[in-house]
């Protein structure tokens, strides 16, 4: 068996004492049938115990910085942001500093922690704006594809009532949807002015006669 000194304070050895006192009060209640060890063999066993418990203490504080961290980089992924949203007096980084000594404190993780969980959500947080812009993309996104898409429909089916409705009719209503589109930012000038152009060259390709007689065809009907 290894020997080792130990120097102890003066307080420390009279709180060790008081300890092992009571240890040896309660060893034969607890059915120990042999001696109990001295207070050197006793300090040993205690000293290589709480080693032991340091190590399983420190494993189980990385383990919770670790899911604190899985969190924050897993918001992202489904649609969900770590979001500060200004309190009247409390900037982001007091807010940030203060969040991290209160995840510290609750989770009775170590002092140097704080610091890693502060630089974690520094790096990782957003303001309420940003989270709102973010939002706002996908949103203006959908409806952009939705005005789009209803457009392209307006498009055939004005194409198709060319004989109708006569070309410059057809082609003023195309050019005023392109234009609402163009005041919304759903369509940029040159799009739109590539759409409209083109509409242009297939209403006028229409063969006159087919509309010309089917508006003269009604006029004499109605004669």
């Amino acid at each position: 068996m290894a020997v080792i000194e130990i120097v102890l304070r003066e307080d420390d050895h009279q709180r060790l004492q008081g300890e092992y006192g009571q240890m040896r009060e309660t060893w034969s209640r607890l059915g120990n049938s042999a001696l109990p060890p001295t207070f050197e063999q006793w300090l040993g066993t205690r000293a290589a115990k709480s080693e032991e418990s340091q190590g399983k203490v420190e494993l189980d504080d990385m383990r919770v910085y670790n899911a604190i961290e899985k969190l924050v980089l897993s918001l992202p992924q489904h649609g969900f942001a770590l979001a500060h949203y200004v309190k009247q007096g409390v900037l982001r980084p007091e807010a940030i500093q203060n969040l991290a000594q209160l995840i510290v404190r609750d989770f009775r993780l170590p002092d140097q922690y704080a610091k890693r969980i502060e630089d974690l959500f520094m790096h990782y947080v957003k303001d309420a704006k940003e989270v709102a812009d973010i939002a706002q993309v996908g949103i203006t996104n959908r409806a952009y594809g939705a005005l789009n898409e209803a457009f392209r429909v307006l498009l055939e089916r004005t194409a198709k009532s060319v004989p109708s409705l006569g070309p410059d009719r057809a082609i003023g209503r195309v050019e005023g949807a392109a234009a609402i589109l163009l005041g919304v930012d759903a369509l940029s000038r040159e799009a739109a002015k590539n759409k409209a152009n083109a509409f242009k060259r297939v209403a006028r390709s229409v063969p006159k006669s087919t509309w010309v007689n089917k508006i003269f065809r009604g006029s004499n009907k109605e004669e």
